[in-house]
């Protein structure tokens, strides 16, 4: 069940913490109506001081925005774009954000709220008298921790950002211009590492993977070194990458083998069994979970804008959707046996009596976590505030960063990258298909570094969607433009071959014909991934048209095709609108203007330069 520590911050630390400023994005309050010597004397009182940086995670600007409905629209998740640019979070979806976006405003300023919270910890912990005591360097790697991940989150939307270490205080300068991402990455891996030693593991933490842990905090030095030896987009609308990138593939594999070995960690058996811990309350520290963040019931938005899809009615569960569905061709990726795929990809949702219900070929939920599992229902009228937790990393994604790492720095695959694949891949597959699923699959995988790469990214899109991480990987790989591409002539051949029925992927399903059960579940003819067989004949009245036996037929690839153009239908045409590049060669734009009051309030430190804005 859920544990006190969300219950703490949310409730207790969000009275006591100060209001969120608005006027500068680097005018913000202290955290606390004591003073900074009082709060950091001890560990007792430090802890508030701290857990006040975690209270911004319950903020829209992360709950439903910046953690999975920030994100722009991959090869994995798509959001739905409308006719045309509307000002809103569709925009950031599609890649047409304009400096008028109240969203890019929402999570700026909130991300440096918290970091001028983590700038406050850390300075009282440091200058504690009782900064050496251990419970002091726990909290210390916490808040430096919190610190990196808002700043990794800043880079990877505005490119180069204003960086400060120091807390705001009165006659501080407060228009700070840009600095260059390398140097604000190479800084926070440095400083991760210096408190890294000091810190705890996660079952040595009160309240487990709910907080900043040691093997945590690894995995993040892994995460920002590869973000910082891989790609990134600069003003002159080119890709680059820094000439010293391998040290920082060094740093990625030193830290994730850290991670992964040091601690006696494990894979959870069951890949579902990951999200459906979260969805019932359950923390789990010993195993996939590396940090989660927190959330009491009342709380955070996961089972409301991402996971499966219900329905309000006359039950106790509420109503919860998608905002971000998953690609077609993405779910259509994934070998049918791999156990990822029924938990991640929700072709289905429940009404408002909680009977299933089919759902669009472009509405394909994310069905790894589900209200229908919270151990306590919040209300028929309830929404928001699932309790649910959000993962932030994952073990398999440490795991796949290692194989990743060793396969550059030795210019194809080791044994050890090997293993970290036939890892991940052994937990998707019953064991009774490991010769051909795990070992015969990565043996022709490991023939080379290019080879084995691709494996990498495939296997992170097919463990990791639904996570919203998938555009960080696409950016600092270089590969967006070239995804995007390849999603949208996929689909459009998806639709086109089914339709016409000639083709590679005429095998697909025009139409899909389904049924209700009894027990209020769905019934498939002939299923969802090759085309329906020839249907029974009528048992009574011609009237039941294409519904013999209580079958109804509802339209699948036909929606990714428009019969009047002959050609791809608006979905494939609008989901990635502001990328022009049919050939996928050209940059992506994925770096977001600053919204125009932080420009205005800057007195010109930063202006929107480049990137074709």
């Amino acid at each position: 069940m859920k544990n006190k520590l969300s219950l703490y911050i949310y409730s207790t630390l969000c009275i006591t913490a100060a209001s969120t400023s608005c006027k500068k994005f680097l005018d913000t309050d202290s955290p606390s109506n004591f003073t900074q010597e009082y709060i950091y004397a001890n560990s007792n009182e430090a802890v508030k001081g701290v857990y006040s940086i975690y209270a911004l995670f319950n903020q829209d600007a992360f709950t439903s925005r910046l953690s999975d409905s920030f994100i722009p629209n991959t090869d994995v998740e798509v959001g739905g774009v409308g006719s045309a640019p509307d000002n809103s979070r569709r925009d950031i979806w599609s890649m047409e954000a304009t400096d008028a976006n109240g969203d890019i405003r929402t999570v700026w300023e909130n991300a440096y709220n918290a970091i001028n919270r983590a700038n406050i910890a850390v300075e009282g912990i440091e200058q504690s008298p009782r900064a050496t005591q251990a419970d002091m360097k726990q909290l210390l790697g916490e808040a430096k921790a919190l610190r990196a991940l808002w700043y990794y989150w800043l880079i990877n939307y505005w490119g180069d950002v204003p960086f400060k270490l120091k807390p705001t205080r009165g006659g501080d300068t407060l228009y700070l211009s840009r600095t260059d991402r390398g140097v604000i990455l190479s800084t926070l891996i440095q400083d991760l590492i210096s408190v890294e030693p000091g810190m705890k593991p996660a079952a040595d933490v009160e309240y487990g993977v709910e907080r900043v842990n040691r093997e945590f905090v690894q995995g993040l030095i892994a995460r920002l070194a590869l973000c910082r030896g891989g790609y990134w987009l600069y003003p002159d609308m080119i890709m680059r990458r820094k000439e010293d990138y391998k040290d920082y593939y060094q740093i990625a594999r030193d830290y994730a083998h850290k991670a992964i070995y040091d601690w006696g960690r494990t894979l959870n058996p069951s890949f579902a069994a990951v999200f459906d811990n979260q969805s019932k309350w359950i923390v789990d520290s010993k195993t996939d979970v590396l940090y989660e963040v927190a959330f009491q019931p009342g709380f955070g938005d996961v089972g409301w804008n991402i996971g499966m899809a219900v329905d309000a009615g006359d039950h106790n569960y509420g109503s919860g959707s998608t905002y971000k569905p998953l690609a077609p061709s993405y779910a259509y990726s994934f070998d049918t046996l791999d156990a990822r795929l029924a938990k991640t990809v929700a072709f289905i949702k429940y009404d408002k009596t909680l009977t299933q219900a089919p759902i669009s070929i472009t509405g394909l939920g994310i069905g790894n976590w589900s209200r229908l599992l919270m151990p306590t229902p919040s209300g028929p009228t309830s929404a928001k505030g699932t309790g649910i937790n959000w993962p932030i990393m994952r073990l398999s994604d440490v795991m796949l960063m290692y194989a990743e790492a060793e396969n550059e720095l030795n210019n194809g695959p080791t044994g050890a990258a090997i293993e970290m694949l036939k890892t991940v891949r052994k937990r998707a597959f019953n064991s009774a298909y490991w010769t051909e699923k795990v070992d015969a699959y990565v043996a022709g995988v490991a023939t080379g570094k290019d080879a084995f790469f691709n494996a990498i990214v495939n296997e992170r899109a097919w463990e990791l969607g639904g996570e919203c991480i998938r555009h960080y990987d696409l950016i600092r790989w270089n590969l967006f433009g070239k995804k995007i591409a390849e999603a949208k002539q996929k689909l459009a051949q998806m639709g086109e071959n089914a339709v016409n029925g000639a083709g590679p992927y005429d095998y697909l399903p025009v139409n899909l014909y389904y049924r209700i059960k009894a027990d209020k579940t769905i019934e498939w003819f002939g299923g969802i991934f090759r085309k329906s067989p020839v249907l029974p004949p009528l048992k009574d009245s011609p009237s039941k048209g294409d519904n013999p036996d209580g079958y109804t037929r509802t339209p699948w690839m036909s929606a990714l095709y428009n019969t009047t153009t002959n050609g791809p239908a608006d979905y494939i045409l609008r989901s990635w609108r502001g990328y022009k590049d049919e050939s996928g060669n050209a940059p992506v734009p994925y770096i977001l203007p600053l919204h125009s009051s932080v420009v205005s309030s800057s007195l010109g430190s930063l202006k929107n330069e480049g990137y074709n804005f």
